[in-house]
Parts: structure tokens; sequence; C-alpha cells
């Protein structure tokens, strides 16, 4: 009962099971393989004496947490959800633990959120910033653990980063609309201040361009909060060249736009067409279910884990910069505007 009462060993796991402590070692960390019988007594033995590795007193000694932080802007948004969720998966298999912080797109709590996690000494970092730089006290640190940038920061020196190629994912959602017949066309955005936004505003304005509607590009700059996407769609939508479809830019502008469709009671998608950006799953519940770009959340995990992995076992001094393509998933948000229908000749039913 006394050897019951105190904080089992490792030593005590090797008694239990009949082995060395060097093979329970073995088996903890993976340093060097164990026959499969000796395995399944350790983690037997384990289980039995209620056995907890002293991760701190392994870290130091070590030299590694084992451990990966991951910071992004928007924790209740379901594409930074589904990337955390993947990368989780990836990690849980490679045997690493996450450590997980929000910034709420401000760069003073991001700042605080990495300090944490530079403190608890993780391995390797994941961070969506909330702005396109990291920010500068930690950039240029020392002793910075290998670090991907994902979705945002694209191209910074001294970082591996993964994004999608975002003027080709806007040009094949304007010529989408284009071919519908859509001619005024609002182009929503989070903030400009971010290249990702930038990029996408881009794209939209030279498909435009090119198909010689470019003085009836309109790009709005609708916030990062579903209210001020809303409010800000509403005003456009009331406006005397009201436009014919709305593409939005990223998912809180999809709902955002969504939100003020509704609220101003418009035939929807006959009157307005929407076409969002990311897939999730209440988009193919409400109806009309939303004409979507999709972005390849678990691509793009993938790529970012693949880059940190690598990192996490060299320090070469090139770094990677992937983009990745989106795809365009048509449903019945967007369809031929209105007048276009009147001009074919077409009948109008109710959606």
């Amino acid at each position: 009962m006394a050897e019951l009462r105190r904080t089992p060993t490792i030593r005590d796991v090797a008694a239990r099971a009949g082995v060395a402590s060097a093979t329970v070692s073995n088996v903890l960390t993976g340093r060097r393989p164990v026959r499969p019988e000796l395995r399944e007594r350790v983690h037997a033995a384990i289980l039995e004496i209620g056995y907890q590795p002293n991760q701190l007193a392994s870290s130091l000694r070590l030299q590694r947490s084992n451990t990966v932080g991951i910071v992004v802007p928007d924790l209740t948004n379901p594409f930074f959800a589904a990337l955390v969720h993947r990368i989780e998966d990836l990690a849980a298999r490679d045997g690493y633990d996450v450590l997980l912080a929000g910034s709420n797109e401000d760069e003073d709590r991001e700042a605080a959120r990495l300090q944490t996690l530079l403190a608890r000494r993780i391995d390797g970092l994941m961070l969506a910033p909330a702005r396109d730089e990291l920010p500068a006290r930690f950039a240029s640190r020392p002793g910075m653990p290998p670090t991907v940038l994902m979705d945002r920061g694209f191209g910074h020196a001294g970082f591996d980063t993964v994004t999608i190629d975002n003027a080709a994912a806007t040009r094949t959602g304007c010529r989408h609309l284009l071919e519908l017949g859509h001619r005024d066309i609002v182009f929503a955005v989070s903030s400009l201040s971010l290249a990702n936004m930038r990029e996408r505003a881009t794209g939209y304005r030279d498909t435009l361009a090119a198909a010689g509607f470019g003085a009836r590009a309109s790009v709005v700059e609708a916030g990062f909060s579903v209210d001020a996407c809303h409010d800000t769609l509403v005003a456009a939508l009331r406006a005397p060249s009201a436009p014919t479809a709305i593409f939005a830019a990223n998912y809180v502008a999809t709902l955002g736009s969504m939100k003020a469709i509704r609220s101003l009671s418009l035939d929807f998608p006959r009157q307005i067409s929407l076409l969002g950006f990311d897939d999730t799953d209440w988009m193919t519940v409400l109806e009309p279910h939303l004409s979507v770009i999709e972005q390849p959340v678990a691509s793009i995990a993938e790529a970012s884990w693949r880059l940190l992995r690598m990192r996490l076992r060299t320090n070469g001094e090139d770094h990677e910069h992937l983009r990745l393509p989106c795809n365009l998933v048509v449903r019945a948000s967007t369809c031929a505007p209105s007048g276009a229908l009147r001009a074919a000749g077409l009948e109008m039913n109710a959606p």
C-alpha cells in the first residue's frame, strides 16, 4: 500500500513489466525500436500502476517538448476551425501535442498569445497572423522556433508560407458570374490591409476589366465581424446602382452578405445572387444552397504540417512558399439576374 501511495516512476513501470528502465524510456520516447511484445508489456504496466511521464523534465532533458503551437485569427471561423482540426490529427499521428490560441484579429492579443506559447518552449509554431507580418519583436527574436505562416503573410522572408492562389480563385468566381450575365458585382473583403484580400480584389478587378466592365468594379471593405459586413452590404444593396450579385471574399463576408439579403427580404437569388468563399455544412442546409469558392483546407493543413516537420528535422536556409488551387462549387445561389432573364424572354419562377 505504501508503494501505491507515492507517485509511480519509470523504475516501477520497468519492474512491473519485467524489463529494463531503458526499454521503458525507449517505448515512451521512440528513440530506439522495441520489440512489439515488450512494448505491449510496458504499456500494460503503465496503465496498471497509473504512471504519468514528467513532460517538463523530459523536455528539459531532451531539449524538445513534442509540442507545437497554433495561433489563428478567429476560432469561430469554420475555415480556421477546420484547419486546426486537421493539423491536430496530423500532429497526433506524429506524436505531437498541440497548444491552440486565438488572436481575435488583434495584434496585441496575438503578441501576448505568442509570448505565452514561446514561454512553454514549443518545438514549432503554425501561425495565421492577424496581419501579414509577425509582430516585429517575434520576427527577429533569437531562438524563434521553426514557424510556418498559413493563409496570410505569404512569402515572408525567413518562414515557410502556405496559402491559396487568391487571384486565380477570384478570377474563376468572377468568370462564373459574368457568364451568368451579371455586370454589377460588388466584391466584399474584410480589409485591404491584408495581402490575401488585396490579391483577391486584384483578381476581381482584372477579370471585370478584361471583360470590358472595369468601370463598374466595386470593392467594399466590410470589416472583420458579421455585423459589420451586414451593415456594409445593406448599404450597398440600397444604393441607387444596386448590384445584381455579391461576391464575398471570405467566410465572414459571406455570412454577413446572407444576413443583409435576408434582412432586406430580397428575391434571392433572382434579384441578387451570392457567391461566397469557403464551404461549410450550413451552406447546403439553408435555401438556396450557396455557390462558393472552396478552399482546400485539408491540403493547406497537410502542406503546412509537412513543412513544419521538415523544419523541425533540419535548419536549411531555403524556405518554401506554396500557393494551392481552389475549386468553384456551383449551387443555387447564383443564377442569371432578373433583367437578363427578361431580356432573354424567359419566364421567371419563384425560387
